[in-house]
């Protein structure tokens, strides 16, 4: 019996909006860095620097490192990753049913980036609010960032949905539509 080889297949979603979050993050940074570089008084200057820094660090959390990372099609499991706001595996087993949804008022409630919805018991990890896919799981599971909360779907954003449900749909060994 031959066991197949899977390889790894890379999901992108949209980065456009942390694009422009790192373009504003770059100029932001600049700025305080003048203010700083500017200041006459000691005590501004300091506070100018600390000010920089916890900007810098937040906001290249939440803008750059979003740029460098892809969703993955592993072995075993869907790999999300969105930066450091995200890496989670979700099994094959876990996943019940997948299929193309959309968010209205989408960047009013839900935002880009990865949010959950408590209510609903939905985590969010998108970056743009054309092509979603919702990911519905078997059970509740405990997913998320730091904070582990109970999930039943997964709601994420990717370039080309059709092309993600079917990959994930022969992966998780379900009927490809």
């Amino acid at each position: 019996m031959n066991a197949r080889k899977v390889q790894p297949t890379m999901i992108s979603y949209p980065k456009q909006w942390f694009l422009l979050g790192t373009v504003a993050w770059a100029v932001a940074t600049a700025a305080l860095i003048y203010l700083a570089w500017t200041s006459v008084v000691d005590a501004m200057m300091i506070f100018w620097l600390i000010i920089t820094a916890v900007e810098g660090v937040l906001l290249a959390y939440l803008f750059v490192f979003p740029l460098f990372t892809s969703h993955m099609l592993g072995a075993k499991g869907l790999k999300l990753r969105m930066g450091l706001l995200v890496n989670e595996t979700i099994p094959y087993d876990w996943i019940k049913e997948v299929k193309e949804t959309s968010i209205r008022w989408g960047g009013v409630r839900v935002g880009v980036g990865v949010r959950y919805s408590p209510i609903m018991k939905v985590l969010f990890v998108v970056s743009s609010f054309q092509s979603l896919v919702t990911i519905k799981l078997d059970k509740e599971h405990r997913l998320g960032g730091m904070f582990k909360r109970p999930v039943e779907e997964v709601v994420v954003s990717v370039y080309s949905a059709s092309v993600f449900m079917d990959q994930l749909r022969e992966r998780a060994g379900m009927q490809v539509e």
